[in-house]
């Protein structure tokens, strides 16, 4: 990496808005810049550079990342050697015009520029004053990424990039225009990195990408992500396997059948529905029907008993009638899904979704969501309610914020458990009873650990 002439005192912050991609770019970043000799903050105050990883998928993350820039503006002025950047899909998406957008900002890189960081930052060194841009390579890639210059917020568990990219073009979305073509990294790297991961203290991994269905094929392997999952059950020291995220269209029955007969994966899956009717599924270009959808939810929970499946939606899309509406509403009524995320449809540019006529007006769309949230929660409360009094294992994430001495962690199906316990626990494997339910989260007691601590 180029040399770059700073003190060791220097100190970056960090800001990541949007999905799991994002946070392992996040990763990623990080372990850059500490690298180069940064120390992290989380006070803008005390940071000599400030960077916004982002996210343009929907219009208020775009929001958030313009009014969190401009508060800075004080800031700046004060310190005028203050280095502002902006990465990821946003950055992208509005490449150098960014610049005149955010006149705050120094230098802009895009999502499959990450390597360039390094090079950007002395070149902003050298000639201070002087804006920088990345390439903003419109295909992403697996270059330069290993498994020690991975910085882990959590030190028991990682995110793991298997695939880049997206070739799917759903009309409402823009990750195929930001991030590029599908690009899988080659089974032996991942082999490698996960055994190195592990080596390090890493119990759990969570596989990501756009589509992870789809890893392999690019590069010849017609059943790679399955064959990955078999060939991760065999890691010393990996104790969880989980990934995001599925597409229902290529989330095959013999695929679920091979993931049922691995005891490391996890029984949690996110499969995005979006919507309950044909016309609006296929004008998504979502490739399945509901029916296929809801047969694909019985195979699963078939095979794979206790499976908690969770799931995105959007109501009011274009020309969505009332009783498409109400396919919607059916379609969760029988899913029965864990939790979901819920949007109605925000018009993006870049996305085919803006030359669909009939956009429906905010307050009807605003309305449908309410109604959808109501629905989803109130399922989401039964299920919970069978909860209680079950045990369950846990890995214990961090200390709670609910108060002191209590720690909180998450089940196997992904659900966050609350309970009384020192900050020792941290990074470890206990069982829990459950005591308390509430929508998603969920309140329990200590039943078995192997940590030892004065209670």
């Amino acid at each position: 990496m180029p040399g770059m002439d700073k003190s060791a005192s220097q100190r970056f912050l960090l800001t990541t808005f949007g999905c799991q991609m994002n946070l392992a770019d996040g990763q990623r970043i990080r372990g850059i810049l500490q690298r180069l000799g940064y120390d992290e903050t989380e006070n803008e105050a005390d940071a000599d550079l400030i960077l916004f990883n982002t996210c343009c998928v929907r219009e208020h993350a775009e929001e958030r990342l313009f009014s969190r820039v401009q508060s800075l503006k004080r800031l700046k002025a004060g310190r005028p050697e203050l280095i502002i950047g902006v990465t990821g899909c946003l950055a992208q998406h509005h490449k150098k015009r960014l610049f005149e957008e955010l006149p705050l900002t120094d230098f802009i890189f895009g999502p499959n520029d990450i390597e360039e960081l390094p090079a950007i930052l002395a070149a902003l060194i050298a000639e201070p004053g002087r804006r920088r841009a990345g390439s903003f390579a419109d295909v992403g890639h697996f270059a330069g990424e290993e498994a020690d210059g991975i910085v882990l917020d959590r030190p028991f568990s990682a995110f793991v990039n298997i695939i880049r990219g997206c070739t799917n073009f759903c009309t409402y979305c823009i990750v195929p225009s930001v991030r590029g073509p599908e690009v899988s990294r080659p089974i032996h790297e991942l082999i490698g990195l996960v055994t190195s991961l592990a080596a390090r203290g890493v119990t759990e991994v969570t596989l990501l990408g756009q589509n992870v269905n789809a890893y392999g094929r690019d590069i010849g392997l017609a059943d790679g992500f399955p064959r990955l999952l078999e060939e991760l059950e065999s890691v010393s020291g990996l104790r969880r396997i989980r990934f995001l995220t599925s597409h229902p269209r290529d989330f095959s029955a013999e695929t679920i059948g091979r993931i049922a007969r691995l005891s490391k994966v996890c029984e949690s899956f996110h499969l995005p529905v979006q919507a309950g009717a044909d016309r609006v599924l296929s004008l998504m270009n979502r490739g399945y029907t509901r029916e296929y959808y809801l047969e694909l939810l019985a195979t699963v929970r078939e095979l794979i008993p206790g499976v908690s499946i969770t799931t995105d939606l959007i109501c009011g899309f274009p020309s969505e009638t009332d009783s498409e509406f109400e396919e919607t509403l059916d379609l969760v009524r029988r899913a029965r899904f864990d939790t979901a995320y819920m949007y109605y449809y925000s018009p993006r540019s870049g996305t085919k979704a803006l030359d669909i006529a009939g956009l429906l007006p905010e307050e009807i769309r605003k309305e449908r969501l309410a109604r959808l949230i109501e629905l989803q929660n109130s399922i989401s409360q039964q299920i919970s309610a069978e909860l209680p009094g079950k045990k369950f294992e846990i890995l214990v994430e961090s200390v709670s914020t609910h108060g002191e001495g209590h720690v909180v962690g998450k089940t196997r199906t992904g659900r966050p458990i609350d309970l009384a316990g020192p900050a020792s626990l941290v990074g470890n494997y206990v069982t829990v009873l459950v005591e308390r339910a509430r929508l998603w989260t969920l309140s329990g007691r200590l039943l078995q650990h192997d940590v030892e601590f004065e209670p």
